[in-house]
């Protein structure tokens, strides 16, 4: 379970918003299941063009990720962006990080071709050929 926390600056982030955002986030939680916290920030700029920010930050242990979506003020679309820009990030790092726990008496296994090629080597070894 995760926490998310969800502000607006200079935007209304009435009950519809907040509803919105948790339901798309809620995808995320489905993809990794070790995030603690979501913080989304909604922004818009004054300056020229009236554009809608969204940013992210995903926080799992031992790492960040963070995301951010410029659009014309349609929240919707954004908010999809930014899922699925957190959700590429997210499957990477688990790509890259699956299977690097280390198990206690961890013990190699060897293939049965592995074997095979070492029991002829052995064999060669014994006979003084190698």
């Amino acid at each position: 379970m995760y926490t998310l926390n969800i502000s607006g600056h200079h935007v209304q982030s009435g009950e519809e918003v907040q509803e919105l955002v948790k339901e798309r986030m809620d995808h995320l939680a489905r993809v990794n299941d070790q995030i603690t916290s979501i913080k989304v920030i909604l922004n818009t700029e004054k300056h020229g063009i009236h554009e809608l920010i969204v940013e992210a930050s995903v926080h799992i242990p031992g790492h960040d990720l963070f995301a951010t979506v410029k659009t014309d003020k349609q929240l919707k679309p954004a908010v999809d962006l930014l899922v699925g820009k957190l959700e590429k990030q997210l499957v990477k790092y688990k790509a890259k990080h699956e299977g690097r726990q280390q198990k206690i008496n961890a013990k190699d296994v060897e293939s049965h071709v592995e074997r095979e090629e070492q029991a002829e080597f052995d064999e060669l070894v014994e006979r003084e050929v190698i």
